[in-house]
């Protein structure tokens, strides 16, 4: 067999050249290519990286933030809670010191009346105790009379006057008249002493003077219609209302 080396070398030739223009004009664009590509998705790769820990770092950020603002809600809440029981205590405790003080006021005004109601009990008790040993020994419609047409006197005139006038109508628009009644029956000279203090305010109305054991003593002056008691039986009756209150 004959080698034509002209021939190969021209088709090594042509086949270099091919290989030239092959890796002139196609392989080394498309090496560049897949070189930018590459290179681009590194870029890309690199952003994405780059984005991701921007996004990590605003997120840790945001976290801390919100923790912080948690927190700080949970101590605004805590020190409002306890800034709400420190008032509802103040509260309390004023009102609980407001409530003590009234209940001692009123506990201080109610010994006060107590003390006060007693006095005057004791007071009525003794005035009755002296008008029954004055009735026991048959003196006490005499000795006392004086004493009866004073405090009748003052009685009326502390009276107003409407009343007044309404006791006087009351009197001289009824046969009865004006009734004097007492314990035991007057003698005339206390009848007259009597007319002389009760005729200056009722004019000449009837006076008729009657006995009446059940009023124990003192005196009752009873008109038609209305009765003006200075007796030990209405003081006794007043002093037990008042043991009964």
């Amino acid at each position: 067999m004959q080698i034509d080396w002209w021939t190969l070398a021209l088709q090594t030739i042509n086949f270099l050249i091919v290989v030239w223009l092959l890796s002139r004009f196609l392989y080394q664009p498309i090496q560049r290519v897949i070189q930018d590509r590459e290179a681009a998705d590194r870029k890309a790769a690199q952003s994405a990286e780059e984005k991701s820990k921007a996004a990590d770092e605003v997120r840790k950020t945001f976290e801390a933030k919100q923790a912080e603002l948690s927190k700080s809600l949970r101590e605004e809440e805590t020190r409002l809670h306890a800034e709400m029981d420190e008032e509802r205590q103040a509260i309390r405790t004023t009102a609980e010191k407001e409530a003590d003080a009234l209940l001692a006021e009123t506990r201080s005004k109610i010994e006060k009346e107590k003390k006060q109601a007693l006095d005057d009990l004791q007071d009525q008790i003794a005035g009755l105790a002296r008008d029954l040993a004055l009735k026991a020994i048959g003196e006490g419609d005499t000795l006392s009379c004086d004493g009866l047409r004073m405090s009748v006197n003052a009685y009326l005139d502390k009276l107003a006057q409407t009343d007044l006038a309404d006791l006087q109508k009351d009197a001289e628009n009824s046969e009865d008249g004006l009734r004097v009644v007492t314990a035991a029956p007057l003698p005339e000279p206390q009848q007259s002493l009597w007319r002389e203090t009760l005729e200056p305010r009722f004019g000449n109305s009837n006076v008729i003077f009657e006995s009446d054991a059940s009023i124990l003593g003192g005196i009752e002056l009873r008109f038609p219609h209305a009765i003006l008691s200075f007796s030990v039986a209405d003081r006794l009756r007043r002093a037990t209302d008042a043991l009964k209150a």
